[in-house]
């Protein structure tokens, strides 16, 4: 299938928004994710395994959850940290009243990590090229599934398919929902790669960066 040539753009994004990449990088290496008002997507709780992850809002209001906190933070709340291993999400904050003035306007959240080698800008380029990509029908939704899974495989993100039971104490809990994660992810990345999928292409991914494949 001919992929869409987007390693040289600066903006990717989709109906409910998408990632802004300049070229000319700070020392961090920092992507900015836009959410677009009107939307109700969020990142989805996961975790990562390898980097600290930073977050600052530069515009609007946004919901996050870091661990078992979850607070609205604005551009005047300064950065946001994010340790290897927590359970997190973010998105706009319309559903709660802190968030209600920023309703009409775009939410851009700056994300970088440490340590700082571009492995942000690897994954959102070869998320977003294959949404953009995505076939139309069953088979193409499918295949975006797939896709999606093998990219989330390759580039330290753990999606929380469920939270565990709280019956057992924190222990058990985290550790049902850490085996859940690796065998669903990893069972669906294999499923994607078994049919010819990847999870770096280098029609999305600048040619500086193809070695993170």
């Amino acid at each position: 299938m001919p992929r869409t040539l987007l390693r040289n753009k600066e903006h990717l994004m989709i109906d409910e928004g998408g990632v802004e990449i300049p070229f000319d990088k700070d020392e961090r290496r920092s992507v900015t994710l836009v959410m677009r008002r009107g939307t109700r997507q969020t990142t989805g709780l996961h975790w990562h395994e390898n980097k600290t992850e930073y977050l600052q809002v530069l515009q609007g209001q946004a919901l996050v959850t870091v661990g078992d906190r979850t607070e609205v933070f604005g551009p005047n709340d300064g950065v946001i940290t994010v340790p290897r291993f927590t359970l997190h999400e973010f998105g706009r904050a319309d559903c709660v009243i802190e968030g209600a003035g920023s309703r009409e306007v775009d939410l851009r959240i700056m994300e970088w990590t440490e340590p700082s080698d571009g492995a942000k800008e690897v994954f959102f380029r070869n998320m977003l090229g294959v949404i953009i990509d995505r076939e139309k029908g069953i088979l193409g939704n499918i295949k975006l599934l797939l896709s999606l899974f093998v990219v989330m495989q390759q580039h330290d993100n753990y999606p929380v398919f469920t939270k565990g039971p709280a019956l057992f104490g924190k222990g058990v809990q985290s550790s049902i929902r850490r085996t859940t994660t690796y065998v669903v992810r990893g069972g669906l990345a294999l499923v994607g790669r078994l049919f010819g999928l990847e999870a770096t292409y280098h029609e999305y991914t600048p040619t500086s960066l193809m070695e993170m494949k």
